[in-house]
């Protein structure tokens, strides 16, 4: 009796610690800003994820980081996408975000442009860029 209450115990601890385990991977903090933000503060460990809405790649957007935030404060930028037309519709635009991960506490600066077809527009008033100021504390 004894021995099979233990086998028991043994086997929910066990779960215990896997189901533990799996919501602190899935759980893990983000938090999302506008591309038009100026600043933003993270805890420490949380993720940031910078959001630019809509953009369509196929006629040539993007959005580029052109400078990466301190190594020891964020990792480099991991860029998202996800298309918002039908399965084998082309010309959709898609949402764009990058994510950020953490890294330590401190203070960075991440820039990025907005590229046409790979360069920056020649129309002043098409050019458009972000900084954003991330201060981990």
């Amino acid at each position: 009796m004894m021995r099979r209450l233990s086998r028991v115990v043994t086997a929910a601890a066990g779960a215990l610690a896997i189901a533990l385990s799996l919501v602190s991977c899935a759980g893990a903090a983000e938090k999302t800003v506008d591309h038009t933000a100026e600043s933003v503060v993270l805890t420490p460990g949380e993720a940031l994820i910078v959001d630019f809405g809509e953009v369509n790649a196929t006629v040539g957007q993007e959005w580029s980081i052109t400078e990466e935030p301190d190594a020891a404060v964020l990792a480099p930028g991991e860029k998202r996408s996800t298309y918002l037309g039908e399965p084998g519709e082309t010309g959709a635009p898609s949402e764009l975000s990058y994510r950020f991960a953490p890294a330590g506490e401190g203070t960075t600066v991440i820039e990025f442009e907005f590229l046409f077809r790979g360069s920056v527009p020649e129309d002043p008033d098409d050019r458009k860029t972000a900084k954003i100021e991330v201060t981990v504390k």
